[in-house]
């Protein structure tokens, strides 16, 4: 069973250098140290697990799941027959790790990462990962979840396709909510949640379609909400006005014209001049 109530807990306590101890080496060469060596099964390659990351060069966050996706993310262990030419640190590390345990491992800084290191950070020597294995998903509850998803994908796509007809007959005009950019707003839950702050990171569910009820795309399928800071331009106008409506744990329709959608540009399989619907979650 996940053990996400420990997680922040987990991730706080951990995370402190250990220059006392100089860790092990793993199979590719990495410098690893567990912190905890808690007891228990660690994950086998092609299985998938719940992981927190957090990147350090030197004191500087390069770069973590938290901050870039709101929480831990699941990573599928690749096996040897479809390993990468350049193996992830992060990879190794998690081999020699048990559920609920913390470590860091380390990469020294070659002339391919040197690319990609900011000009201010160049002397540094090593990437520092700070790890927290939340949960090792076993193959059954793997094969559930996904049945589980795809039954809540047919019942949203057919939901949406209705909505859609719904809207494109007027037969929605009572229940919207017109603003003067042309957004028009369907709240379904306004959610009992904290409103929606200008600028806070948050993480919705989402599925698009065109007036015809053409899915263009869908947070659903991939098992991963969107984060994005709400309200300040990282999302198409639409999008971004139409959360503002809603609190923590809403769901709503937005109507979007292509004036705050997309406008004459094609994206994708969106036509130009596309007016686009989307059923959100707010998480």
């Amino acid at each position: 069973m996940r053990k996400l109530f420990i997680l922040a807990v987990a991730a706080a306590a951990t995370m402190f250098a250990c220059g006392q101890n100089e860790g092990v080496q793993t199979e590719h060469g990495f410098r690893f140290v567990n912190h905890t060596n808690k007891e228990g099964n660690k994950p086998q390659p092609g299985e998938t697990v719940l992981v927190q990351t957090y990147t350090y060069i030197g004191d500087s966050l390069m770069a973590s799941t938290q901050k870039n996706f709101g929480g831990p993310r699941e990573f599928t262990l690749f096996t040897p027959d479809r390993a990468p030419k350049r193996i992830p640190a992060i990879y190794d590390a998690l081999l020699l790790m048990s559920e609920g345990d913390s470590g860091t491992v380390y990469e020294v800084i070659d002339t391919f990462l040197q690319k990609f290191i900011p000009p201010a950070l160049k002397d540094n020597k090593e990437v520092r990962y700070e790890v927290v294995l939340v949960d090792i998903i076993t193959a059954e509850e793997k094969a559930k979840a996904l049945a589980e998803a795809q039954a809540r994908i047919a019942g949203i796509e057919t939901q949406v396709k209705a909505t859609a007809a719904d809207y494109k007959a007027g037969k929605l005009e009572s229940q919207l909510t017109k603003q003067e950019s042309g957004l028009k707003v369907m709240i379904l839950d306004k959610g009992s949640g904290a409103p929606i702050q200008q600028g806070e990171n948050i993480k919705v569910d989402y599925y698009g379609v065109l007036t015809d009820g053409t899915m263009f795309d869908n947070s659903f399928e991939r098992g991963q909400p969107l984060p994005f800071p709400a309200g300040v331009g990282q999302m198409i106008a639409g999008f971004d006005q139409g959360v503002m409506f809603l609190n923590h744990g809403g769901k709503a329709y937005f109507f979007i014209p292509p004036q705050i959608g997309y406008g004459d540009r094609a994206q994708g399989s969106i036509p130009p001049n596309s007016e686009l619907i989307f059923y959100v979650e707010v998480l």
